[in-house]
């Protein structure tokens, strides 16, 4: 019924060009904004990404079979002189460095 009494006719040119260059800015601009999204995520990726391989720790376990750690004895008469000898010596500074005739 609504027909007959209305002509429908095609928009003007100017309209539908207007039309399609929104659109195309739209696509444009929301094909920047991912690319730029994509290159940040990535950049951030990399930037905090490991850059080696690391392994987990494994559970500590006992091991058998080692002898005990022994303390060391007394000194003997030459070790005791060797000591006072490296104790009475220069610890630092140029004069260490440099061999003295003796």
């Amino acid at each position: 019924e609504l027909a007959p009494n209305e002509r429908l006719r095609a928009a003007e040119p100017p309209a539908v060009r207007r039309g399609g260059e929104r659109r195309a800015r739209l696509r444009t601009r929301a094909a920047i904004a991912f690319t730029v999204a994509l290159i940040g995520t990535t950049a951030l990726t990399v930037r905090t990404a490991p850059t080696h391989y690391e392994p987990p720790v494994s559970p500590g376990q006992a091991v058998r079979g080692v002898p005990h750690r022994v303390a060391p004895g007394a000194l003997s008469d030459e070790e005791l002189e060797l000591r006072q000898k490296l104790r009475d010596q220069v610890q630092d500074g140029p004069e260490r460095l440099l061999p003295r005739p003796e």
